[in-house]
């Protein structure tokens, strides 16, 4: 056999399925043993390095899904994936939540089948050696933030749907991104829809219908992810379409490309588990056993007081490396509830930078909860001639909204110098740089 070409292992105890499968990968230009049982399978796996293996569930001498288990173990750097019969789902989500990488439905749709081994491949040929990124709410040395670490590990290797559970700013939109991008669909944008934003009616046309000026998200999401917030604003009708789209992995029928294969991935983020919605007939119950195989929670700040420094280090290390906190600032912050967690940590520190006239951030400089009426009255006052009213919006935002005012103020008044703007503003360059990109200015 060839080095070059990638090794796979069948192990199915009908003839005929193990021929048709064999035929197909060696035209794919893929290396192909066979097994009739887990038996001989295991004999080959010693003997014989293989970067894919494809097991149906019911062999003579095991279950398919002890094999998984086994696999996982033995083999953790191996994707599996499972056959299993027509209709049997249930088989199917158990399966990978022992850890197989997919699953695929009798009859075999080979062009599927060419879908996941596309994606093993890739899992498989990934770069290990690069780090990923510091994204800094996952800093931290406490046994929860160790767990979600050791958990987005194992995801990895999987195209199983993800629920990511956590309170409000807890960043859940974001490590679903990361989650993303460090999975084999990576090649293609994620795809976010926040089922909050629009009526019930509008959600299911931008999901399943195309207009002149974009395709449907789901299409949109093929072989790539989609993200979503808020699914039981989805309407029952909505949630059956989606259900059946991502289990018979098909376009619906009223779609132009109902013949096309359909592969994506589902990501949920909610800030309740989703049972609760089942619960209240908000949500399908078999849309929620189709999504409920991997279970990730983001723990909140409060569940992390001992990661607290290395956080708020983090972030003003990020923000602005030449500020430091006072001792008074930083209890302050200990102290402080922190509803909506790493996000407002963020935003605090961010206001703090911008209030802050000397390198050390005082108490006073920190807008917290506590403080919001008396900084939301100066803050109206000054910037009422301006045609700033706070109206409604949340103060964060509002403040958001005079930050990006004034600092495209600033650059139109140096033509935009970044470096000259930054000291009009009192701000390091590294501050401002900061800001625009997290404020979207251009």
């Amino acid at each position: 056999m060839s080095e070059s070409k990638p090794r796979v292992l069948i192990i199915d105890d009908e003839a005929d399925i193990r021929h048709l499968l064999t035929m197909t990968l060696i035209q794919m230009g893929l290396d192909v043993s066979s097994s009739k049982d887990l038996t001989d399978a295991k004999k080959q796996l010693t003997e014989e390095k293989f970067h894919f293996c494809l097991t149906d569930l019911k062999l003579p001498d095991g279950n398919g899904l002890d094999f998984v288990k086994y696999v996982r173990k033995q083999y953790p750097d191996m994707p599996v994936a499972v056959i299993t019969a027509f209709g049997s789902t249930d088989n199917a989500i158990e399966a990978m939540k022992l850890g197989a990488f997919d699953f695929l439905a009798k009859p075999i749709d080979l062009a599927h089948l060419r879908q996941l081994l596309k994606h093993a491949f890739k899992y498989v040929n990934r770069d290990t050696k690069d780090s990923p990124p510091p994204y800094t709410f996952l800093a931290g040395k406490s046994s929860e933030i160790n767990l979600l670490r050791q958990q987005m590990i194992k995801i990895r290797s999987s195209q199983a749907p993800v629920i990511l559970e956590g309170e409000k700013g807890t960043e859940k939109e974001i490590l679903a991104q990361i989650i993303h991008e460090q999975s084999s669909r990576s090649d293609k944008d994620a795809v976010f829809l926040d089922c909050n934003s629009q009526t019930a009616e509008d959600l299911e046309y931008w999901l399943f219908h195309k207009n002149e000026q974009t395709d449907c998200l789901i299409y949109q999401a093929n072989n790539s992810t989609l993200i979503l917030s808020n699914t039981h604003k989805l309407s029952i009708i909505t949630q059956k379409k989606l259900l059946h789209a991502i289990e018979n992995k098909k376009f619906p029928v009223e779609s132009e490309r109902t013949d096309e294969p359909l592969d994506i991935r589902i990501m949920v983020c909610t800030e309740k588990p989703l049972i609760e919605y089942v619960n209240s007939h908000k949500l399908r119950e078999d849309l929620y056993f189709r999504l409920n195989v991997i279970s990730v929670h983001i723990p909140s700040l409060k569940e992390r007081i001992e990661d607290m420094d290395t956080l708020i280090d983090c972030y003003l290390d990020e923000i602005d490396s030449e500020k430091q906190l006072s001792s008074s600032a930083r209890k302050a912050l200990h102290q402080y509830d922190f509803p909506f967690n790493y996000r407002e940590l963020e935003n605090i520190l961010e206001k703090a930078c911008a209030l802050s006239e000397s390198p050390v951030i005082e108490e006073s400089d920190l807008l917290l909860a506590q403080n919001d009426s008396l900084k939301t009255h100066s803050l109206n006052h000054d910037h009422s001639a301006n045609g700033f009213n706070r109206g409604d919006l949340p103060l964060d935002q509002f403040v958001e909204k005079i930050e990006k005012a004034e600092i495209e103020k600033a650059l139109n008044e140096t033509r935009w110098n970044r470096t000259e703007a930054a000291k009009l503003l009192g701000i390091s360059f590294r501050t401002i740089r900061y800001k625009m990109k997290k404020l979207g200015i251009e």
